[in-house]
């Protein structure tokens, strides 16, 4: 009888896992799924699968620790902390402090979310407040827009930003297509929110390394196997995996 893709998935980490692998630190969005999210205390997504299988094929093993928010995981990785971010948007700004895999592990594309009140379907911001997570980032362009935007209200958690979108508190959110539709459902929000048509930017998440992380001689050949997975489809597999996961889950 086949496996279940969630043992199958398991079975793979098991036999790539070695006995007595190094264990480094690691973390990562808390709410982005299917990418990464917290899930019971554990950072749980495709990133993390990926994070996991890669070390382990060069001898380690990872704790992926939940920091509360995106931001506190990338103050952690900046003071040195932790040893890798699991997935990052690459931006001007990031680059100063992180390293990051030439491959990508998704690429994102990003549009703006709005309340039932709103018909428009192209986005009108002048006077209108933005929702952002602490640490978001939605790339170089995006992010000196937002600089200037004179009504940006910032909160911890993407529950928290969906809620106060449904309510009428907010008038937009920027947020990945994908996890924007999964979370909303997962909320049971998807009468109250709902995407533009309109594309702001589509921007990849990488593996990013705090600059002098001891995996920095490593980052070719992380990029080099995310590159191979990628065209074997692997990627695209579990994340239809971890959609799923995040769906049913608590």
């Amino acid at each position: 009888m086949p496996l279940k893709p969630g043992l199958w998935l398991l079975l793979g980490l098991l036999l790539a896992q070695p006995a007595s692998a190094r264990t480094l630190l690691a973390c990562g969005h808390p709410m982005y799924p299917p990418l990464s999210w917290a899930e019971g205390g554990e950072l749980v997504g495709i990133a993390p699968h990926l994070a996991r299988r890669l070390l382990a094929e060069q001898g380690y093993a990872l704790d992926l620790r939940v920091f509360g928010n995106w931001e506190r995981c990338q103050l952690a990785a900046r003071q040195g902390k932790v040893d890798l971010i699991v997935a990052a948007y690459k931006t001007r700004g990031r680059e100063q402090d992180f390293l990051f895999s030439d491959t990508p592990i998704i690429a994102d594309p990003v549009v703006l979310f709005t309340h039932r009140g709103r018909r428009a379907q192209a986005p009108e911001l002048d006077g209108r407040t933005l929702g952002l997570l602490f640490g978001d980032s939605f790339g170089d362009a995006f992010d000196r827009q937002a600089a200037q935007h004179p009504r940006v209200e910032r909160v911890s958690t993407g529950e928290q930003n969906f809620h106060k979108l449904a309510r009428g508190r907010i008038d937009y959110m920027p947020i990945g297509l994908t996890t924007g539709r999964l979370q909303a459902r997962k909320l049971g929000l998807t009468e109250q929110v709902f995407a533009l048509d309109h594309l702001l930017t589509v921007e990849r998440y990488h593996l990013a390394l705090p600059r002098g992380s001891v995996l920095a001689p490593l980052l070719p050949a992380l990029s080099e196997r995310l590159r191979q997975l990628t065209e074997d489809k692997y990627i695209e597999h579990i994340g239809r995996h971890y959609e799923h996961r995040y769906l049913d889950g608590p």
